[in-house]
């Protein structure tokens, strides 16, 4: 995946759609900022080549196979799993009335990075026993305390928020985050950003976690588009 942007790049110049050549900018910017530990004002479009002017040429589906190939090469390249933005943090800082938050699993911290841009006092935490493969953690965009996630909710149990991004798929962490959150006197907004049955949390998280529907969330939700081969998004935990 290093030669990602080049390839990219490249085939936008022999395709001239202006379509493409507009994700393209977007991804250029986007990783422009990253490479500076910036984050960008807001979600990224969907990206992705549909209609019928784009036909389904070879040199055009090289190009969809490489817009589809954006998110695993922002976790590879710089370990986020979910690409944050200003406009959300902002939205989940006036919806929810946040003026701390504890961010756990918070590998590289981008998400606290976004909410300390909202002006949220933010602690990030992280112990990456269960992150080996990929940059996450190595690259941080946020300070970031070496703590597992129930011991960090507990040591900052008085914050209005806590946010887990993308958890592992296996083991049980995210359960373990959830059942320490219900023994909490005071209880955080606790949201968990993720793919609904896909590869984020465990399959016991998606079959027995009851998750609120509210016009917060549908709000911060509708600032959050994500790519279209994926549906990524914020989920926020019922405390029933």
């Amino acid at each position: 995946m290093t030669d990602f942007l080049t390839k990219l790049i490249k085939i936008d110049s022999e395709l001239n759609i202006p379509k493409l050549h507009q994700q393209v900018s977007e991804i250029r910017q986007v990783c422009s900022k990253l490479d500076k530990k910036e984050l960008p004002e807001s979600q990224i479009k969907k990206l992705g080549l549909v209609t019928e002017q784009e036909n389904k040429t070879k040199k055009v589906q090289v190009a969809n196979n490489l817009l589809n190939s954006f998110r695993q090469y922002l976790s590879l390249h710089y370990g986020l799993w979910s690409l944050p933005n200003i406009q959300t943090a902002q939205i989940i800082k006036e919806k929810y009335n946040v003026t701390s938050a504890v961010e756990v699993m918070a590998g590289n911290a981008a998400w606290s990075k976004a909410l300390s841009l909202a002006e949220i006092k933010v602690k990030a935490s992280d112990n990456l026993v269960w992150s080996k493969t990929s940059k996450t953690g190595k690259n941080c965009f946020y300070p970031v305390e070496n703590l597992d996630a129930k011991t960090a909710i507990t040591k900052y149990q008085d914050c209005d928020l806590i946010i887990c991004s993308w958890a592992p798929n296996f083991g049980h962490a995210d359960i373990d985050l959830i059942n320490t959150w219900k023994k909490l006197e005071h209880k955080p907004k606790l949201l968990f950003v993720g793919e609904e049955f896909g590869v984020t949390n465990s399959e016991d998280f998606w079959q027995t976690t009851p998750f609120s529907e509210n016009s917060a969330l549908v709000a911060v939700n509708a600032s959050f588009s994500s790519f279209d081969f994926i549906e990524e998004r914020f989920f926020e935990i019922d405390e029933d």
